[in-house]
């Protein structure tokens, strides 16, 4: 991939040799059987993530400057720390992600040109929001409208029962991450 520059606000241009390693958490979408799953970023209207492809940042916002710009919030984001993807809406996935091209460096993370997924691991976004460090493995992964899959371990299973959201269809969670990390071709994410 050769030489990687990266923007540091405030410190000028730094050329890299390696891409810059950040968290970031996905949304997850797919069939009810646990087939065609796809990375989808937690923002709604965002684009999927593509199994080994390249994701390459753009701006909605701009057909001015490219992705990612210093005075924009355009481009992929990673976070330096966990705590900081804890307010995420929905995440389904935590990982780890490559972040190379133009990078830009601010107070929560980083904001690249190019991205891909380096570790991967199905959480339970409840447990997630709730714990430290990040909760129980999910035993299931529920399917719900809108193709959106959702890992849940026994316990937020069993409170979403009881609360009447059932989920369309349940596939083991352990089948799900490995066929995700298959599709990815990623290796796990150990927490």
């Amino acid at each position: 991939m050769g030489d990687r520059a990266a923007t540091r606000v405030g410190l000028g241009l730094e050329r890299l040799a390696e891409p810059v390693i950040a968290w970031r958490t996905w949304a997850l979408t797919g069939r009810r059987d646990g087939s065609a799953l796809l990375l989808r970023p937690v923002a709604r209207k965002a684009r999927t993530w593509r199994p080994r492809e390249v994701v390459q940042a753009s701006c909605r916002a701009s057909l001015l400057h490219e992705a990612p710009d210093p005075a924009c919030t355009c481009g992929l984001h990673g976070t330096h720390t966990l705590d900081i993807l804890r307010r995420t809406r929905c995440p389904a996935v935590l990982g780890r992600v490559a972040l190379w091209g133009r990078v830009i460096e601010h107070e929560h993370g980083f904001r690249a040109q190019y991205a891909y997924p380096q570790r991967l691991r199905l959480i339970c976004q409840f447990c997630f929001w709730m714990t430290t460090p990040p909760g129980l493995t999910p035993v299931h992964v529920g399917w719900f409208p809108r193709d959106e899959l959702i890992p849940l371990c026994e316990r937020h299973l069993r409170l979403a029962r009881r609360n009447g959201m059932l989920p369309r269809a349940l596939v083991p969670a352990d089948e799900v991450d490995q066929h995700l990390r298959d599709l990815y071709a990623v290796d796990a994410l150990a927490v």
